[in-house]
């Protein structure tokens, strides 16, 4: 059983939960940068990454290894690791007035002596503090992805087939201009609530809210265009009902695997 499945009465109410004595609050929409810069990594999907060497690590040392081949590459250490602690830090509700890697951040990471990251430090040694092995970092993982919306790769899906359904989700979306403000004022709209009060929801409210909105359109679009009788879907209608998701076998919101070559400096297999 997957450790999220623990506490699926709190994810589901967007409530916080307590793992390991800390207590994980659900970000919020205010927090929707620090969310989305951290994204990569809580979805890398470690099967497709070119060295099988970094693939068999416990994810959270991976992050770290990534980061330090992007420092031999370019000279600038990577952030997978870094967006992950922050992501931890808001989520813990810690004081982040110092950046990460400064004296004052409230989590920082622990090595072996060769070099290895081996566990996450929380606090300060003379003070309260917490240690997280590589094991309860990806146990944390599962819990920050269920609370917050992130979605975990199966790593035993094959990776041309969530790359083939990446390019078949994102047609049309280069037309497209993304912009965060404009979308609180769509859900404000639909949800007939002032955009103000919508960087107080959770994040994953604020997620499963857009997908009511476009599973509600979606489902009077197609069903009025296939009553009409002059149209026809070849794999059926998209959205059969306006309560429930159609069933899918295979994942489509992943980032995609040369978005996240890009931020691995070439470590990703070519797919």
């Amino acid at each position: 059983m997957a450790v999220a499945d623990k506490y699926q009465r709190q994810i589901r109410e967007n409530a916080p939960v307590v793992y390991n004595g800390l207590t994980f609050h659900p970000l919020l929409v205010r927090d929707y940068g620090v969310f989305v810069k951290a994204k990569d990594a809580f979805e890398l999907m470690l099967s497709s990454l070119r060295d099988p060497k970094l693939a068999r690590l416990p994810w959270c040392a991976c992050l770290w290894e990534l980061d330090k081949e992007c420092e031999k590459q370019t000279g600038t250490v990577g952030s997978f690791l870094i967006d992950v602690l922050c992501v931890m830090a808001m989520a813990l509700r810690l004081d982040m007035s110092d950046e990460p890697g400064g004296g004052n951040f409230p989590l920082r990471p622990v090595f072996s002596q060769d070099g290895a990251l081996n566990a996450i430090m929380i606090g300060q040694p003379h003070a309260n503090y917490a240690l997280l092995n590589m094991q309860k970092m990806s146990e944390i993982r599962e819990i920050l992805a269920a609370q917050n919306g992130y979605e975990i790769p199966d790593e035993n899906w094959n990776p041309e087939l969530v790359k083939a359904a990446q390019q078949n989700a994102g047609r049309g979306m280069s037309e497209v201009k993304v912009d965060f403000e404009t979308l609180i004022y769509s859900v404000a709209l639909h949800a007939h609530c002032r955009a103000s009060e919508i960087y107080d929801w959770s994040i994953r409210e604020f997620s499963k809210m857009q997908d009511a909105i476009d599973r509600s359109l979606g489902y009077q679009i197609y069903t009025t265009a296939e009553a009409s009788g002059y149209v026809t879907f070849k794999k059926g209608n998209p959205y059969p009902s306006w309560k429930f998701d159609r069933k899918s076998e295979i994942p489509t919101g992943f980032t995609s695997v040369s978005e996240l070559d890009a931020g691995a400096k070439g470590l990703l297999a070519g797919l």
